[in-house]
């Protein structure tokens, strides 16, 4: 078989039409080429994920649409060329076809984003009662706004929630709980909540072990860090330190390692120095450690003591954050 028998997938050429298998009545036409085959493979395959009545994460689909690389660059060699449409024709594909699905190919993180964010509209109305409640067994007077309620629904691998102190975020961490448990059938155990305090992991824990009875792990970073190197290396004897012991730690390596080299101390001394008078030129350190003992750097806190300033939105009369938050907490 030739170059282009290859191509085409028909060992000889026709001189004045294409010899073509009879086809019964009702029977459906099944293409011969394996380009072709896999392209429709393709098609029924976005079709399916715009079809999908849930959210689409990208890890559902980037490595699988990867898998047609190769197939889409044949395609695409072809269009270039000026040979798709007499391709299509020996191979009764139709072009358009072949085309929309090479743009949808080309679009596919745009066309999830659009399916997504579709996604989300419709299930904010479906969902609104649930929603509206999702919460009520910890406080009846908390209503996730419309953010929130996004955060909740969203299920994209990684997912960044930023906001101020108070806005609501660990509320939004025990309700998206909730959401997986309720509605996606996750179970607890496979939900690992982390934060970085104590004071926040306990608040966490008394909201959704205690309250909402999910009893899902939560722990501190650093407790889980260490739990992960118990688990691979049991014979590691690891602690997390309290303060008082990490101050004697630190103390101990400046003494052993970092006051020993005089190269390091003065790069350090230097850094701290950055933060008092920058820049400073110079070998003479006495001296300037002598200025900055004498200079007043108090601060408008410190000056007006227990001042405080509370932003109040003048026409729900809550206190908001400077990015207009709305806090739910003090």
């Amino acid at each position: 078989m030739g170059f282009f028998g290859k191509i085409f997938g028909h060992k000889k050429a026709q001189t004045n039409s294409v010899k073509r298998t009879p086809i019964k009545p009702g029977q459906a036409i099944v293409p011969k080429n394996e380009n072709v085959i896999k392209l429709l493979d393709l098609k029924n395959y976005i079709d399916s994920l715009m079809d999908a009545e849930r959210y689409i994460a990208k890890s559902d689909y980037l490595e699988k649409i990867k898998e047609y690389g190769a197939v889409i660059d044949f395609f695409v060699v072809l269009k270039s060329s000026g040979m798709l449409e007499s391709f299509c024709r020996i191979n009764e594909t139709s072009m358009s076809e072949v085309q929309n699905t090479i743009t949808a190919f080309t679009d596919i993180e745009k066309l999830i984003d659009r399916h997504n964010e579709e996604f989300i509209t419709k299930t904010m109305v479906r969902e609104k009662e649930y929603l509206d409640n999702i919460l009520k067994a910890i406080d009846p007077a908390v209503s996730l706004d419309d953010d929130q309620r996004r955060v909740v629904l969203t299920d994209e691998d990684y997912c960044l929630v930023i906001a101020g102190a108070g806005a609501g975020k660990t509320t939004t961490v025990a309700a998206k709980v909730k959401y997986l448990v309720d509605k996606q059938g996750i179970k607890p155990s496979q939900i690992l909540v982390v934060s970085f305090t104590n004071k926040a992991v306990n608040e966490l824990k008394e909201k959704i072990r205690g309250t909402l009875g999910i009893e899902c792990p939560i722990a501190t970073f650093h407790s889980t860090g260490n739990a992960v190197i118990h688990v691979n290396t049991p014979d590691e004897k690891l602690n997390i330190v309290d303060n008082s012991r990490l101050y004697f730690v630190i103390r101990d390596y400046f003494r052993g390692s970092v006051m020993q080299n005089e190269s390091v101390v003065n790069k350090l001394i230097m850094f701290f120095a950055s933060y008092f008078d920058a820049p400073y030129e110079g070998d003479d350190f006495n001296g300037f450690f002598n200025n900055i003992a004498k200079a007043n750097f108090s601060t408008m806190r410190s000056d007006l003591e227990d001042f405080k300033c509370k932003v109040i939105d003048a026409r729900t009369k809550k206190s908001v954050t400077i990015q207009n938050e709305v806090l739910r907490s003090h």
